[in-house]
């Protein structure tokens, strides 16, 4: 059983460990957190403004085809009808996000009925095409309320095109972007830009 003094000492040495923890911590952002306030949510995300999207590709026609999605989801965001998204969507259009049955019209009318009622947004920070197959980085906000400080939802939006150049096959990976984080990188912004 710990004395009273014991017990004041551990403590007295623990807080020094930790302070010299956060201050390694301090310089190298990569050390792991030593104190454990440090693994909590401490840190608030927040939505990146002005931000200019990163396009990946490594010739013309995949240029072309990230120009598409880009334009897509400016569609799904303030016109989304099945005649446009007709535009970018293949008839045969097979879709493997639980959200939704196969069909340009089920994604058509899920869209439509957010904008009609809702000032939907769509961040796309990310795009990178390789030949038939790209994948997207996007926020949704605001898909289903009027909040002005509405944090949206991560996706990781994959799609395949046919032969005509349309997209014919959807996967998706969702996620409520949380008010805080225990990191200050943020979800979307792109912080090492290579040498």
């Amino acid at each position: 059983m710990l004395r009273k003094f014991d017990l004041t000492m551990m403590c007295a040495a623990l807080c020094l460990a930790c302070a010299g923890g956060a201050l390694a911590q301090d310089r190298d952002p990569f050390a792991p957190p030593t104190r454990s306030q440090d693994q909590g949510f401490i840190y608030r995300n927040s939505i990146p403004q002005g931000f200019e999207t990163h396009i990946l590709v490594n010739n013309e026609q995949d240029q072309a085809r990230a120009e598409r999605i880009i334009e897509f989801y400016e569609v799904l965001s303030t016109r989304p009808t099945i005649e446009t998204v007709g535009e970018y969507v293949s008839d045969q259009y097979i879709q493997h996000s639980t959200m939704l049955p196969n069909g340009r019209q089920p994604l058509a009318m899920l869209f439509k009925g957010s904008v009609d009622e809702y000032p939907v947004k769509i961040d796309v920070h990310k795009v990178i095409v390789v030949g038939d197959s790209a994948m997207a980085h996007v926020n949704f906000r605001n898909l289903d309320n009027d909040d002005p400080d509405d944090m949206g939802m991560a996706a990781v939006d994959m799609y395949l095109f046919d032969s005509e150049g349309k997209i014919t096959e959807h996967w998706d990976v969702l996620q409520t972007v949380p008010s805080h984080a225990p990191n200050p990188n943020g979800m979307f912004v792109t912080l090492f830009e290579g040498e």
